[in-house]
């Protein structure tokens, strides 16, 4: 059964949810003034997609832009591509050149990006056939309809605090403290946030970083404001080494401040404790008694030496009569 309309009368979310519940086979064709776009769905799941505005293959792109493969070789293997049915992806994989972890990132930012995009048409129409459009510019997925939905509304919700806060493209992030498990776990950071960090230094700009991470935009902007908050990261104009030494350096003088002024406040306490609260250390805590006998030691022999003598006294007395 075909569904056929606009998309002011019916949004994409609604058309994604429609086809996720029903679960649905076929293909979902989105056109728009921007582009025209094919998703294919199995079962109600997201299985592939393509769009009329790839003049190549989009991973290629990402790929040579990130500085994994060289123009060289990809142009080699495209050319292979015309006179053999393999693809030119399988070509520089088997001769080593690629590794497929880094195409199958650049197929999930790709197929990210352009979900992200059509879930924010407004106008346009849509058309839905209970039967697949193969295409060769197809890229295959599986993505679950109903997490692309709250993926993707997420990043539209999230993204206008995230954007007041990313710094200029042409700047360097650079790494403040290291980074521990400890604060790992305490700030509840991803592994694209720690992708991220491993991937800052003096040398590599924001848009530098967001090319050579493969994973999208969206993510990796989060990733570097997220250190940014948290005291992990700080941004330069590219090359101002001094100041970031300086900012380390600032940041271990607050560091020992923070522990000296602890102690201090410490030490503190225990003397107003001491001083207001009249421990018996202060006043004496050694019975009177006590301090008599071991204060007159002469008057405390002198008594027993009396209670010692009488009694023998006593008894001589009584020898003699």
């Amino acid at each position: 059964m075909a569904l056929l309309g606009t998309l002011k009368g019916f949004g994409v979310t609604e058309i994604f949810q429609l086809i996720s519940q029903q679960m649905k086979t076929g293909s979902l064709c989105l056109s728009s003034p921007k582009a025209n776009v094919t998703i294919t769905f199995e079962n109600g799941i997201i299985i592939g997609i393509a769009s009329d505005t790839w003049e190549m293959d989009p991973r290629a792109d990402l790929l040579l832009k990130a500085g994994y493969i060289n123009e060289r070789e990809l142009k080699a293997a495209q050319e292979s591509e015309k006179n053999t049915s393999q693809a030119w992806h399988e070509t520089l994989i088997s001769k080593g050149q690629l590794k497929k972890v880094l195409l199958d990132k650049a197929t999930n930012v790709v197929i990210k990006q352009n979900l992200l995009e059509v879930f924010q048409w407004r106008e346009g129409g849509y058309r839905f056939e209970d039967w697949n459009n193969e295409s060769e510019r197809m890229l295959s997925c599986y993505i679950p309809t109903e997490g692309a939905i709250l993926d993707t509304l997420r990043i539209i919700d999230e993204w206008p605090t995230i954007k007041q806060k990313i710094p200029p493209v042409d700047d360097c992030p650079v790494t403040i403290q290291p980074l521990t498990e400890e604060m790992v776990r305490r700030n509840g950071l991803s592994d694209v946030d720690m992708h991220v960090y491993d991937l800052i230094d003096e040398k590599r700009t924001v848009e530098r970083i967001v090319k050579e991470s493969l994973e999208p935009p969206f993510e990796v902007l989060s990733a570097i404001v997220r250190l940014m908050d948290i005291g992990l990261v700080e941004v330069f104009p590219q090359g101002s080494k001094d100041q970031r030494d300086v900012s380390i350096a600032r940041n271990i003088f607050l560091g020992k401040v923070k522990w000296a002024a602890l102690y201090g406040t410490l030490v503190l306490s225990i003397l107003i404790l001491l001083l207001t609260g009249s421990p018996r250390v202060m006043k004496g805590f050694i019975p009177q008694e006590i301090k008599t006998y071991l204060g007159a030691p002469e008057a405390v022999s002198g008594q027993f030496t009396a209670k010692a003598t009488t009694p023998l006294t006593k008894d001589t007395d009584s020898y003699a009569r």
